[in-house]
């Protein structure tokens, strides 16, 4: 139980990275602040029976990782996706199977796109390969070493300038895989983009994993584990800190409280911590500042089909041309392990970065008709399978990385006595930074508080 006039720690945020860091220290005497009325943050899923929909971040890294050791501790069960990862459709014609260098050749395209497909492909290949050596984990090695040498691989130049321009087809077949991030192909570093394809491209190279039941039930299980010590609903104005420790201010329903703390975990987006954090160091200060976050419209589709459907072995489809610009089967990690095809399933779509933009003044109904027309385009005849369609849009949905980003990384990760920063926005790797960064704020707490 909390005792707050004698607390070992205070954490901001009660998303995934929040409550990692709450997690790791909860046999001391920790609080937990979360603005809105759930936990969770951008990670969010509803139940449907066997399955679920889906509505933000929804991959995990796999062995090894801070990600696979808190999976464990709370009893999720959450296995490698099977389907397809790298599939695309593209005037009128889904290509699902084969390597992806044979996609030019079967994709309907002008000659000059065709062409131009196959000189970037070769030149992302090339990369990539370049990018799978400078990412290698070396044995013994630091993650936050590692991190720092994949944000500083080609990031003197976006995505854009290393890919030269581009027909309207091919600059919409990487345009509609890269915003994936956010971002678009002229913000985004050359070497971001690269290692954007290396994920697509390699099965085992980082986030491959879905939950049963879907993700939010990781995140609840986490905030159920640490009982009362989180409390929702309360909005921080300030973290302070002296010699002695920090004092957090926060309004709940509109009254005023503050509490003391050893130290603090600031597990809220960049934005949100530029604001709290009182007496930054300069550099640290402009770094949050500069981290931008993109826009997402996400549509969650749930299915009641009875047998087989061709979107079974399929993962992830890239859908430039369409109302929305990737397609995820979350059902696909239950076909796996089927020996009969269970009835019903779950897909998600969303339109990101510019995509999202041109959607964002449209009406969530028209949207959700809009994703239904498109999704039957794509398979003839799942009009009638669709049950429900929910949309969530997510203005600043995941912070995507600007050409120079690996300089922002020394003052967004230096000490900063009794504060610890913790999230997705100190990395590249998403749910994986959000937890690693968390887990490393955890402890270096206990090191300052001793045990």
């Amino acid at each position: 139980m909390v005792t707050r006039d004698t607390l070992d720690a205070i954490v901001i945020g009660g998303g995934i990275a929040g409550l990692a860091a709450a997690w790791d220290l909860r046999d001391r005497n920790v609080l937990v602040l979360e603005a809105t009325d759930r936990v969770g943050g951008r990670i969010k899923s509803e139940p449907r029976g066997d399955v679920w929909l889906n509505l933000g971040a929804h991959v995990f890294s796999g062995a090894g990782s801070a990600s696979d050791r808190l999976l464990a501790e709370t009893g999720m069960h959450a296995p490698t996706v099977s389907g397809r990862l790298a599939a695309v459709s593209l005037n009128g014609k889904l290509v699902a199977s084969g390597g992806v260098e044979t996609f030019p050749f079967r994709l309907p395209m002008p000659l000059m796109s065709r062409v131009a497909l196959v000189r970037a492909g070769i030149k992302l290949r090339l990369a990539v390969a370049q990018y799978a050596k400078i990412a290698a984990p070396v044995p013994g090695e630091d993650p936050a070493v590692r991190q720092l040498r994949m944000l500083q691989f080609m990031d003197d130049r976006s995505f854009r300038e290393f890919s030269g321009t581009l027909p309207e087809d091919v600059d919409l077949l990487f345009r509609s895989t890269l915003t994936r991030s956010s971002g678009e192909p002229e913000q985004l570093p050359a070497g971001y983009g690269v290692g954007y394809f290396h994920l697509v491209w390699n099965r085992t190279a980082g986030l491959s994993r879905n939950i049963l039941g879907g993700p939010t039930r990781f995140t609840d299980a986490l905030a159920a584990g640490l009982g009362d010590r989180v409390h929702r609903g309360a909005v921080v104005s300030s973290v302070r800190q002296d010699a002695n420790g920090v004092t957090v201010s926060w309004t709940d329903a509109g009254v005023a409280h503050e509490a003391r703390a050893a130290a603090a975990v600031v597990a809220t987006p960049a934005y949100v911590t530029r604001e709290i954090v009182t007496g930054l160091p300069d550099d640290t200060a402009a770094a949050l500042n500069a981290i931008p976050y993109g826009p997402y419209i996400v549509g969650s589709l749930l299915t009641g089909e009875q047998g087989a459907k061709p979107w079974d072995d399929l993962y992830a489809l890239a859908t430039p041309k369409r109302s929305f610009s990737m397609l995820f089967n979350m059902g696909n990690v239950l076909r796996g392990g089927e020996t009969t095809r269970r009835p019903g399933g779950s897909l998600m779509v969303y339109a990101a970065a510019g995509f999202a933009r041109r959607l964002w003044d449209v009406a969530d109904a028209d949207i959700a008709s809009r994703f239904r027309e498109d999704l039957a385009a794509l398979f003839p005849g799942t009009d009638t399978e669709v049950r429900e369609v929910v949309v969530q849009r997510w203005e600043r949905g995941v912070p995507h990385p600007i050409v120079g980003r690996s300089k922002l990384q020394a003052p967004l990760t230096k000490p900063l006595g009794r504060v610890h920063l913790a999230g997705d926005y100190l990395g590249s790797w998403h749910t994986e930074t959000a937890i690693r960064t968390a887990t490393s704020a955890a402890a270096q707490i206990r090191g300052q508080i001793g045990g």
